[in-house]
């Protein structure tokens, strides 16, 4: 179904359902700025404000000259963003009978008591399980809970994580949408953000409306009471069951069955782990998104058919379009209900109704309108839906096609978008680069990547996407009633298939090197951004293009004067305690731009902190090159993670205490080294690194007479000084480490920060130790949350108090991030 294109020059002010949807997206974003403000004070400044524009009203009545068109104005939009903000104030105010409230008890209980009690939900599963190497997972409306014996009504939604064993056997029952459960297991708050460069999953849950997890480790802790009994729950679960059949029954190749899992029902955990970073280097993602392509393929076919089907039973032309209207959104309402209603679904659902109901009477649907529509629709049922990166990128993309697509199409000469094979090729990279600029802010925000591969691979993966979902959705139609028909589907699903898994593996071969890598968080840069993206949209109009781009230059100029104010731009030195659980590893970043990384915590069967939490943060710092990677001692949870940074960015020199002999973990981080022509070498006490020249950094321990001591007491001990400022780095360095290190260089140990040894445990941090470091500000202790081990023990810890020092322990406060100027050493508010 086309959608009238808006007339050239564009103007905004015409699009009021747009500019509802901008100002209740600012109102959404004040209350972010200001999250004490209740809602109760934006709905009363919202009607202070109409009450004030009314008066306004009544007072110039009788008079020739008012400004009743921009007060007008201006009280709509400081009503629509006071409403925005109040939506959100709302959305964040929990009732007693939350179930957040529930699992912030049990949490506190749980650290009072070191023990975590269980707690029974009763609730309704809510969306399709979904499986992963280690669990499955879903979402539960629940309504009752029982704890300690106590049971009690509760509201809200839980991430439920029903845990498998690593062979992933089933071992729960197969649940679906609407299914009435009893869970039992561990209730628990979502997490906070550990690392600067980790994923806020907390925030993420908390903008779906989940305020707690539940953790089950067995299948005992899952009860089947019934299914669902919503014809809507019971259509969409049949419905998805016929497709899955569908496609195991006529398409063979498992990798066409995995896309079309992807493009029909949303899932895309059957798809290997290579072929996703495929489409992610080449920027053809957007592809396995069920999106508006999905809700146009299958609205168009059926609103065209239903037409003719509609005139042979007699009936008049405005019974035949409301009749394929209702019969069409009733439909794509089942098909959102299948896909699991992603934002971009529901965004073009909300599109298409507009369109659809618009053509049924007989007006016209303007697309930035309709996308006004569907934002209003979904901020006001969830504004935090604003912050979801799908809602952005799936908005931006929209937005940029009707606005930048035809721009570029303009660009092109005439006589070659005469020709069939010229349009469609001059409108598919119109598409892309639209698409690419629309999308680039928010993929630079949050990923830091900005694939330009997609520009020239979209040309051919888009149909092929397109014939792909095609087939599929012949095949579903067709399977169980027209098996030959369903065959040949299956064979043009198959086709199109394959041809976008290797165009996305031929594209990442030769274009995976074009792309824009850094990410952009200064607000000041993000806003200059978008402003320039507004000017290029609003080309045909000069005047407001060349405001737009003073203001984008204006907001780049604020920002450079920003970090000079603050001091952000002046020359600091760096270090990032990451929390890699219960080990070690430390980020030092130079004045001159220099890297030591310290230790590179644990890898295990589970987990690898070199692929999980290091690559991603020095990703996000933009390190690609690490001058001295040093590994103080070769147990396990130091240089775990070794392995993937030796891997995944260059390292210049790997440095070790000299003690050979060790693990086969150990031997294997010696031969990558040696096989990547690392520079290997053991320091002793009295030796020199030479990283940066405003920075000094001197090994003081393993001493000769710790040579073959205990690894932990012959860690490499660092000492590192940036003007006044120094650092004593301990590795995992016990009592008798620590004796060497007094008696050797007692008079150089004073510090202002201390990294504690050996995770704050009782066999380190002895009083002559602590006495000979002075008063520093900072002792960092890295340590699991949750550990075999008990630790950190509370007398290293109040002997480290007992000096002034603030003790800061990873467990709690996560990564620990300080900064020197030289002069004084501050803690960084990365969160």
């Amino acid at each position: 179904m086309a959608i009238a294109p808006p007339p050239p020059p564009l103007r905004l002010s015409t699009r009021p359902l747009l500019f509802a949807a901008v100002a209740l997206a600012a109102g959404i974003v004040a209350a972010v700025a200001w999250p004490r403000v209740p809602e109760v004070a934006w709905l009363i400044g919202g009607l202070l404000v109409a009450g004030l524009a009314v008066g306004y009203l009544a007072w110039s009545r009788r008079r020739l000259v008012t400004l009743r068109g921009l007060v007008l104005a201006t009280a709509a939009t400081v009503g629509l963003v006071c409403l925005g903000a109040a939506r959100l104030a709302a959305w964040r105010s929990l009732p007693a009978h939350h179930v957040a409230h529930v699992a912030a008890d049990a949490r506190d209980a749980d650290h009072q008591r070191d023990d975590r009690a269980p707690i029974r939900l009763w609730g309704t599963v809510a969306d399709v399980p979904v499986r992963t190497s280690w669990s499955v997972r879903l979402v539960a409306d629940v309504d009752s809970a029982e704890r300690n014996g106590q049971r009690g009504a509760v509201r809200g939604r839980v991430q439920v994580s029903l845990m498998q064993p690593r062979e992933g056997a089933q071992i729960y029952p197969a649940l679906r949408p609407g299914d009435r459960v009893a869970l039992d297991g561990r209730l628990e708050t979502p997490p906070r953000r550990r690392n600067p460069a980790q994923m806020d999953y907390g925030a993420y849950l908390e903008n779906q409306g989940i305020r707690a997890m539940l953790r089950i480790e067995d299948e005992t802790g899952v009860a089947f009471l019934g299914p669902g009994r919503g014809l809507v729950t019971r259509a969409s679960t049949t419905l998805r069951r016929h497709i899955r059949t569908a496609i195991a029954r006529h398409v063979r190749h498992p990798e066409s069955q995995s896309v079309l899992h992807a493009l029909l029902l949303a899932d895309r955990s059957r798809i290997e782990a290579d072929a996703l970073d495929t489409f992610r280097a080449t920027g053809l993602m957007h592809l396995l998104a069920v999106s508006g392509l999905h809700i146009g393929l299958v609205g168009v076919a059926l609103y065209v058919l239903l037409k003719p089907l509609l005139g042979r039973l007699g009936l008049a032309r405005g019974a035949i379009e409301w009749g394929r209207a209702c019969l069409t959104l009733l439909v794509l309402s089942l098909y959102v209900a299948v896909t699991g209603g992603s934002v971009s679904v529901e965004r073009a659902f909300v599109m298409a109704t507009v369109v659809i109901v618009g053509r049924a009477w007989e007006r016209p649907a303007d697309t930035l309108n309709a996308l006004g529509a569907a934002a209003i629709v979904l901020l006001a049922l969830r504004p935090t839906t604003l912050f979801d990166v799908g809602f952005q990128l799936s908005f931006g993309a929209v937005a940029a096609l009707v606005t930048v697509g035809p721009l570029v199409v303009e660009r092109v000469p005439q006589r070659i978008r005469q020709s069939s094979a010229g349009s469609f090729l001059v409108g598919s990279v119109a598409a892309s680069v639209a698409a690419t600029l629309g999308t680039a802010p928010a993929l630079l925000a949050h990923f830091g990547r900005l694939p330009l591969g997609g520009l020239v691979l979209n040309v051919v993966a888009i149909p092929l996407t397109a014939l792909t979902l095609a087939g599929g959705l012949g095949v579903a139609v067709c399977a169980g009633w027209f098996p030959f028909a369903a065959q040949g589907f299956a064979l043009a699903a198959d086709l199109g298939a394959r041809g976008l898994l290797w165009t996305s593996r031929a594209g990442a071969d030769g274009l995976g090197w074009a792309s824009y890598i850094g990410f952009v968080d200064s607000p000041f840069a993000m806003a200059a951004l978008v402003l320039a993206l507004f000017a290029v949209a609003l080309w045909r109009r000069p005047t407001a293009r060349w405001r737009l781009g003073i203001a984008s230059a204006a907001l780049l100029t604020a920002g450079v004067w920003a970090d000079v104010g603050s001091g952000t731009s002046s020359p600091t030195m760096d270090v990032v305690f990451l929390d890699v659980g219960q080990g070690d590893a430390a980020l030092l970043r130079f004045p001159g731009g220099g890297h030591l990384l310290l230790d590179a915590g644990l890898k295990s069967p589970y987990v690898d902190e070199g692929e999980r939490t290091i690559l991603p943060h020095l990703e996000r710092m933009g390190v690609s090159s690490i001058d001295a990677l040093v590994l103080t001692h070769a147990d396990a949870d130091h240089i775990g993670g070794a392995l993937a940074v030796l891997g995944g960015v260059t390292v210049r020199r790997l440095l070790h205490n000299g003690q050979t002999d060790g693990t086969d973990l150990w031997r294997r981080v010696l031969a990558v080294a040696d096989s990547l022509g690392v520079s290997v070498e053991a320091v002793a006490t009295g030796d020199t690194l030479a990283i940066d020249p405003s920075v000094r950094v001197r090994v003081l321990s393993p001493s000769p007479a710790l040579a073959a001591a205990e690894p932990n007491d012959a860690s490499v001990a660092l000492l590192v000084q940036h003007g006044r400022t120094r650092w004593l780095l301990t590795g995992d360095a016990e009592a008798a480490g620590e004796r060497d290190l007094v008696a050797r260089h007692a008079a150089h140990l004073s510090a202002d920060v201390v990294k504690v040894g050996h995770h704050g445990s009782e066999t380190s941090s002895i009083p002559a130790f602590v006495a000979a470091s002075g008063t520093p500000a900072y002792a960092v202790v890295s340590v699991a949350r949750r550990n075999r081990y008990g630790l950190p023990d509370e007398a290293p810890l109040a002997r480290w108090r007992a000096t002034g020092a603030e003790v800061l322990l990873t467990s709690v406060e996560g990564a620990v991030w300080l900064r020197s100027d030289g002069e004084d050493v501050h803690a960084v508010d990365w969160r």
